[in-house]
């Protein structure tokens, strides 16, 4: 009789382990294809991003030309207003590219917060051509 109870015990615990193991391996399945549905939607939307900052930065560089374009034709105090905006814009963008290329290679924590450092360094940059293209709006109708 004990031999018999030891042995449904033995059985039972063989059972147990089996069910866990197995269904260990199905949630380790799930598990890994989660945070692999997770990966790709990460690298879609730091593609997404890329994108736009990509098209930014375009952008800034056509403004800066624009604010070139303005200097050629402005004179004395405006021109040089305005050469001192266009270098100081190309200081930034030139800060703001390298930091585009370090977020390119970051990943994780340090990719989300160089992100939105970098989307404040365009707005930053942005705003001063404004500015800039203000000023000499302002100079030029007086």
């Amino acid at each position: 009789m004990k031999i018999f109870k030891f042995l449904m015990v033995l059985g039972l615990l063989g059972s147990v382990v089996y069910a866990t193991t197995e269904k260990g391996e199905e949630v380790k399945q799930k598990a890994s294809e989660t945070m692999q549905a997770a990966g790709e939607y990460t690298q879609e939307q730091k593609e997404e991003i890329q994108k736009a900052l990509e098209d930014k930065m375009s952008k800034i560089s056509s403004e800066i030309a624009d604010l070139k374009k303005d200097a050629d034709t402005a004179t004395g105090h405006a021109k040089d207003e305005l050469n001192k905006d266009i270098k100081a814009l190309e200081k930034k963008q030139a800060s703001m590219k390298k930091d585009y290329a370090r977020w390119k290679k970051s990943t994780g924590n340090a990719w989300t917060e160089m992100k939105n450092g970098l989307v404040k360094a365009m707005d930053n940059v942005s705003d001063s051509y404004q500015k800039a293209k203000k000023e000499f709006e302002e100079t030029k109708s007086k």
